[in-house]
């Protein structure tokens, strides 16, 4: 397992927030945060797909689903969700504030298996509403390479909190008390698997879950 070390440590080459790190035998995993308001990964990547969840019904819970990611039944990167649950856009959830995105909650996690011919070694969300107890786990072959939770957005920008798409009657962003970014995580070792968890409280919502392997992170800030 990744010994992890948190910490709003700064910029990278001036353009992306590293928000934690970790490493395993020399390797680094490294996590950023896209400016305020993108709701899509600015990296560069060699193979990509998104899951944007809208085409599946609202308000669902799917035992099973198997995702291509945007690319087609020849897709080269595919991945089974397992007790996947679709919620309309809301307050607290959607990318632009329309379609479908993905839930968890207290005693309902979910997980996304991948089965993919390219090695993938990049993962990210729209994560939205982010509260300390939203919880992601990364598995290669079975065993915790690396976990990440609401507790290491706590040093954020007071832009990144709100819900960019979704305004009160006073105008005023929706949730201004929780943080709406999309996370980029970056790996050296491949992982396979990912579980999305709600330990406690209310939800993890997210949406345009991107796979993929990256040659470049972002450069958009």
């Amino acid at each position: 397992m990744f010994s992890t070390r948190i910490g709003l440590l700064g910029f990278l080459a001036a353009v992306q927030i590293i928000i934690s790190f970790a490493d395993i035998d020399g390797s680094t995993a490294i996590v950023t945060i896209e400016p305020a308001g993108r709701t899509n990964s600015s990296a560069t990547f060699l193979h990509v797909g998104v899951e944007r969840f809208d085409h599946l019904e609202r308000h669902w819970k799917y035992d099973e689903y198997v995702s291509n990611f945007g690319l087609g039944e020849s897709s080269q990167i595919k991945g089974k969700y397992s007790g996947l649950i679709t919620v309309a856009a809301d307050a607290y959830g959607g990318a632009g504030g329309t379609g479908k995105y993905a839930a968890a909650y207290p005693g309902f996690s979910y997980s996304l298996r991948l089965n993919a011919t390219v090695p993938i070694d990049y993962f990210g969300l729209f994560a939205t509403a982010m509260d300390r107890e939203n919880t992601l786990t990364f598995y290669k072959n079975g065993e915790e390479v690396f976990k990440f939770t609401g507790l290491d957005l706590e040093a954020l920008r007071l832009e990144h909190l709100g819900n960019p798409s979704w305004f009160q009657r006073n105008g005023l962003k929706a949730n201004p008390g929780l943080a709406y970014v999309f996370l980029n995580f970056f790996f050296t070792v491949p992982y396979d698997q990912v579980k999305f968890e709600q330990t406690e409280g209310d939800g993890f919502e997210s949406d345009n879950h991107t796979v993929g392997s990256f040659t470049k992170l972002g450069v958009t800030q």
